[in-house]
């Protein structure tokens, strides 16, 4: 198993350049096809709520302003786009009807119109999808790209902090309870596992019970060729801090883990650990539902 096919989705933010970083690492190193995705926002559909006493006038404004912000952040991908092309000798060619195939690819592809509904329609045939840490500062914010690509195509989703250099996968810990989505996050992870140079399971007791056997699971890998170490560990935080408490131990520079929750009315609900994960991991996370 490899990834032949990565959608790196970007949004435009200063963020985006690290995600954009590790995208073009990741398909350099499987000679993928990358396809950058940016989605600018139709401002007719994202004016808020207009009450009775709001003039046209200022309808216009809000609506100018929109539109401005959409495309200050579309040039902004553009360029981080164009940029990264140009780090690695590529020129910069614009997604066609067909992924370009024969070692690695990259393609632009700009649309307009909701992000959640082009990442989960474009996503639904990527081996991976790549977006940017959801800002931490935003607790509880719509991150569209990522609850697409984790609830709407089954896909892994690769969540990359702003401020990486590019992504290595060379010490990687495996968040492992056991779970559905566990299994289907290292199943998506194979090919990256394959290839580090250290891999370790780390199993959390549960209040009340034991912790499932991370033994089992390192038996697994080493089917696949991975030889993994096991590390069993009686939390003395909160679950997502403790893995990112694990991670640090570890000196970890890819943590993957199972996203737990669900999507309901449109609103970005995950789990406890899933969500401080998120909100405060420094390494990328692979994530699978």
């Amino acid at each position: 198993m490899t990834y032949r096919s990565i959608l790196a989705v970007l949004d435009g933010t200063p963020a985006g350049e690290s995600q954009l970083r590790a995208a073009f690492a990741l398909g350099r190193r499987y000679d993928a096809y990358l396809e950058v995705l940016h989605v600018k926002p139709d401002p007719n559909m994202s004016l808020p709520l207009v009450g009775e006493g709001m003039s046209g006038a200022l309808i216009d404004d809000v609506s100018r302003e929109l539109e401005a912000s959409a495309q200050a952040n579309a040039d902004r991908a553009r360029r981080f786009y164009d940029e990264a092309c140009r780090a690695v000798d590529l020129a910069p060619v614009e997604a066609g009807d067909k992924p370009l195939a024969g070692g690695f690819r990259a393609a632009w592809r700009s649309l307009v119109g909701r992000e959640d509904s082009e990442t989960a329609a474009r996503g639904l045939l990527a081996d991976l999808i790549v977006v940017a840490r959801p800002d931490p500062g935003q607790d509880g914010a719509y991150a569209p790209a990522l609850e697409a690509g984790l609830f709407e195509t089954a896909r892994p989703v690769l969540v990359v902090p702003p401020g990486g250099e590019s992504f290595a996968g060379r010490k990687v810990a495996i968040a492992w309870n056991a779970t559905r989505e566990a299994t289907r996050a290292v199943s998506a992870a194979l090919p990256l596992l394959a290839g580090a140079e250290s891999v370790t399971v780390v199993s959390l007791a549960e209040s009340g019970r034991n912790a499932p056997d991370p033994a089992r699971l390192a038996d697994y890998l080493l089917l696949h060729g991975i030889e993994a170490r096991v590390r069993r560990v009686e939390p003395q935080r909160h679950a997502g801090n403790e893995l990112l408490a694990q991670c640090a131990e570890l000196d970890a520079d890819l943590l993957v883990m199972g996203a737990y929750g669900h999507s309901r009315l449109r609103e970005f609900v995950l789990g406890g650990a899933t969500r401080e994960v998120l909100s405060n991991a420094e390494v990328p996370v692979l994530l699978a539902h």
